[in-house]
C-alpha cells in the first residue's frame, strides 16, 4: 500500500475526530513512534509491504531470530524478506537507516554522517556503496523519447584506494594534480549525458579519451524511442548514431551556441551542476564513478518528481526493497570500467 493511499484513507478519518479525539490519538501517536523506528522489524515490515509476493510464496517458519520465512511451492526454495537487501545483515534500526538517506540527501560527507547516524565511518562508506548498487535500476526502464539533448563530459581518472605499489600503472599523485598528457587523453574517463524532454536522464561511461562511436551506440540502443529528435555537437560519430537508432538529428556548429531554434543550454547546464556536485567529494575512485553518476540521476530525478517532504522516504523505501546482493569486499574489489593501464604505456 503507497504512502499516498494510506493518507487518502487515514484523512477522511482522522478529519471527522473531535478535537479531544484528536489530541488523544496525537499524544498516543507520538508515544508510539519512537518505538516504532527502532522496532527490529520495522525495515522488514517495508520490506515486505514494497516487494510484491505471488501466490505460490507461503509462510515457511521462522529464522533463528524470529523472522518470517517463505517458501516458493514451485521451485522450493527458501528466503526471508530480507534476502537480496542492502538491509538483509544490518543490526541498525529503521531510524538510523531514514538518518543516514536523509543526510545523503543533504550532501554530508561519510564522517559528517557517521556521525550523525552513530555509526562507524568504515559501516557508512559500505552503507553508501550498497545504497548506490541498489539505485542503479530507479527509471532505468524509461527510454529518451521526444527532443533529446545529448553530449559527452570527461572526469580525470583517479585510482583513490590501497595499492601495492608494482601493481600501480604510474606513480601516486597528490589530489588535483593535472593529468599527464594535454588535451583529452585516455586519462579522461568519458561519460554520455542524455537529457529529454521529460526529464528522464541517461548518463553512462563510453570509454576514455575521444569514445569510439561503436560504444556511444551500444550505450544508447534500446534506451532512445526511434523517430525522437536527438541534438547534439558536431561530432560525426552522432549521425551513424541517429542512423542506427531511427532518429532525427540536429547538430550544433563548432564555434556556435545554436543551430536555428535548438541548442544544448540544458545539458551543458547539467554538466555544470553533476561537476559542481561531484568535485566536493575531494576524490573519488573511478571504479565507483558509475555508482554516483547513478546517484546524481536519481537526486535529479527525485526533484523532477517528488515533493521535497516525500523525497527521503522514497530514497529509503526504493534502495531497501530493490534486490541487490552486494558484499563489503564486493565494494572494495570492483574493477575500473576502463583500462587504467592505457594512458601510461609510454611512460614504461
Amino acid at each position: 500500500m503507497s504512502q499516498e493511499t494510506v493518507t487518502n484513507t487515514l484523512l477522511p478519518i482522522i478529519n471527522a475526530l473531535c478535537a479531544d479525539e484528536y489530541n488523544q490519538l496525537l499524544k498516543t501517536m507520538n508515544q508510539n513512534q519512537k518505538a516504532m523506528n527502532e522496532a527490529a522489524d520495522a525495515l522488514h515490515k517495508i520490506l515486505f509491504r514494497e516487494r510484491e509476493m505471488s501466490d505460490q510464496m507461503v509462510k515457511y517458519g521462522k529464522s533463528p531470530k524470529g523472522r518470517q520465512r517463505y517458501i516458493d511451492t514451485e521451485s522450493g526454495k527458501t528466503f526471508s524478506t530480507s534476502d537480496q537487501s542492502i538491509v538483509r545483515y544490518t543490526k541498525k534500526t529503521y531510524a538510523q537507516w531514514h538518518a543516514y538517506i536523509k543526510y545523503m540527501l543533504y550532501g554530508l560527507s561519510l564522517r559528517e554522517i557517521a556521525f550523525e547516524v552513530g555509526i562507524s565511518v568504515t559501516t557508512a562508506f559500505h552503507w553508501r556503496h550498497k545504497i548506490l548498487s541498489a539505485m542503479r535500476d530507479y527509471q532505468e526502464q524509461h527510454a529518451l523519447n521526444g527532443e533529446i539533448q545529448m553530449d559527452e563530459t570527461y572526469f580525470l581518472l583517479n585510482m583513490k584506494g590501497p595499492w601495492k605499489k608494482k601493481q600501480m600503472p604510474r606513480k601516486a599523485k597528490k589530489r588535483g594534480t593535472r593529468a599527464v598528457q594535454r588535451g583529452v587523453s585516455n586519462e579522461y574517463v568519458c561519460v554520455l549525458v542524455g537529457l529529454d524532454e521529460g526529464d528522464h536522464v541517461l548518463s553512462k561511461i563510453v570509454g576514455q579519451g575521444n569514445p569510439l562511436g561503436e560504444r556511444m551506440q551500444e550505450a544508447l540502443v534500446g534506451r532512445v524511442n526511434p523517430e525522437s529528435l536527438i541534438i547534439t555537437d558536431s561530432k560525426s560519430a552522432y549521425q551513424e548514431i541517429a542512423l542506427t537508432l531511427n532518429c532525427n538529428l540536429v547538430q550544433i556548429p563548432t564555434g556556435h551556441h545554436s543551430e536555428g531554434i535548438y541548442n544544448l543550454g540544458t545539458i551543458n547546464q547539467y554538466h555544470s551542476e553533476l561537476k559542481n556536485w561531484y568535485s566536493r567529494f575531494k576524490g573519488v575512485s573511478t571504479k565507483h564513478l558509475d555508482g554516483y553518476l547513478i546517484w546524481f540521476r536519481f537526486m535529479k530525478i527525485l526533484q523532477y518528481c517528488i515533493e521535497q517532504e516525500n523525497q527521503s522516504n522514497e530514497f529509503l523505501n526504493y534502495a531497501i526493497s530493490n534486490k541487490v546482493s552486494l558484499l563489503n569486499q564486493d565494494i572494495h574489489r570492483k574493477p575500473f570500467p576502463i583500462d587504467i593501464f592505457k594512458p601510461y604505456q609510454h611512460l614504461s
